[in-house]
């Protein structure tokens, strides 16, 4: 089922909440839509004067090693993306994104527009070599043995890719299963992605890996780098086990600090290409990338909420979370992207604190959240309650009233579900008949009682 974005709720669900919102939040929701509607015809018609490529490619792609943005310098940038690229500390990381070719063509050109331009250096990592919208992509998978190339069953849709390099999008259409296909290959890419980001800038301090659908927050990941010891051997990530073994999710973005990234890259230099066939042979790159990083003897650092795999509709709002500051969220659309990005750029130009887990619920959530939405999911996982034939939403209701900690409840026919924390869901499929709705008055008293007095990182 496909994710709603947070704008494509708020317009789903303006008639359920007219009489929560004030005429003043109407005019600047319009007024934000005609700005974006603006910004996209000024893109569409001088791309040259908003966004320049920092040299002309030569016609071989290969000759170019630029890592760094591609803005030029002497375009005038707006205010906000001038002073996201001021932010201390930058010029200390190497932001790595890894994406695909079936992938990139969606999912880029919003990172482009927004948390790229505020990046001094990143490079892009795919399973192609081309230049797209001004930036070059690099093919991560160009240093796998040609004996691997020619035997693992994945390398069969990389080389009808590449057969395919001019016509990506038609590719995609006339092939039912490119988006499986290109996922099986993606476990190629973990171990080579690190190796190539450690040549690409060797003397960076840091190297924070993210996927084209991840957002980083990055005026929180440089505050948060500023509090650790690059010198120490970090790997920090979200934990997940898997089949016995400890590795960083790989949605949510991981973090190695310069030791860490040259030991293990040491470290598969002496393994004389052993782990392309343990690559064969396992399914996920990222338990993968944990296995190779525990066998060079680098732990993973548990980072979870700053690095985490949920969406901010997903998220378990709890007193748990509140007051961490967030880094990451995977699984983002476009819209949602431009919707924390804009947060975000609001905060480093007012708040000197760190953008908090509560402040993304206060700004983008709480404002969407109602006593009632018909199809709607709102993830209500606690306690079930089974209801009678002639029981319906407001039974449902008083079920959760009972209970003094339940802050939403979902009702489907026969089913009341009710959950402590909050989370805003998504659209649910008409037939379901789910209806979904939270303890409004409950969440404001929450809400008015977080006292988020000192940072709380990893």
């Amino acid at each position: 089922m496909r994710q709603v974005s947070l704008v494509e709720l708020h317009l789903a669900n303006i008639s359920n909440m007219t009489n929560r919102l004030t005429d003043l939040r109407l005019f600047k929701s319009i007024l934000a839509g005609f700005l974006s509607f603006t910004v996209v015809l000024l893109i569409l018609f001088n791309v040259n004067a908003i966004i320049s490529p920092s040299g002309s490619y030569p016609a071989s792609l290969k000759t170019i090693q630029s890592v760094s943005s591609t803005i030029s310098t002497t375009v005038e940038l707006p205010l906000a993306t001038e002073r996201c690229r001021q932010l201390p500390g930058a010029d200390d990381v190497l932001v790595i994104v890894k994406t695909g070719a079936t992938a990139l063509r969606e999912r880029l050109p919003v990172h482009f527009k927004t948390t790229l331009q505020c990046i001094q250096h990143y490079v892009v990592f795919s399973d192609m070599e081309e230049e797209f919208e001004g930036h070059y992509i690099h093919d991560v998978l160009s240093g796998v043995s040609a004996e691997m190339k020619k035997s693992a069953p994945e390398f069969k849709f990389y080389r009808d890719l590449h057969e395919n390099r001019d016509r990506v999008t038609e590719f995609m259409g006339e092939n039912a299963a490119v988006q499986r296909n290109a996922w099986n290959l993606d476990k190629w890419k973990f171990l080579p992605v690190v190796e190539r980001a450690l040549q690409a800038k060797p003397d960076a301090k840091w190297f924070m890996f993210i996927e084209a659908d991840t957002f980083l927050v990055w005026s929180n990941l440089l505050k948060w780098l500023a509090k650790l010891d690059w010198r120490e051997p970090y790997f920090l990530g979200q934990p997940v086990t898997m089949a016995g073994q400890l590795f960083a999710y790989g949605g949510s973005g991981w973090l190695l600090s310069r030791p860490a990234i040259q030991r293990m890259t040491y470290h598969m230099a002496s393994q004389n290409g052993d782990y392309e066939y343990f690559t064969n042979k396992t399914s996920f790159g990222d338990l993968i990338l944990g296995y190779v990083l525990e066998q060079a003897g680098l732990g993973l650092t548990g980072a979870w909420p700053v690095i985490q795999r949920e969406t901010p509709s997903t998220m378990e709002y709890t007193k748990d979370i509140w007051c961490y500051p967030v880094v990451t969220f995977h699984h983002i659309d476009a819209l949602d992207i431009k919707s924390i990005w804009n947060l975000e750029q609001e905060w480093i130009a007012d708040v000197q604190t760190p953008l908090l887990h509560f402040d993304i619920f206060n700004h983008l959530i709480y404002p969407l959240l109602a006593t009632k939405i018909d199809d709607w999911d709102n993830f209500s996982n606690g306690e079930e309650k089974v209801l009678a034939p002639n029981e319906g939403f407001e039974d449902c209701k008083l079920h959760c009233e009972e209970d003094v900690q339940c802050m939403q409840f979902r009702f489907t026919p026969k089913k009341c579900t009710m959950s402590h924390s909050i989370t805003l869901g998504w659209k649910a499929d008409r037939s379901i008949n789910s209806i979904s709705g939270w303890m409004m008055e409950r969440i404001a008293q929450v809400k008015a009682s977080v006292r988020c007095e000192e940072e709380k990182w990893i």
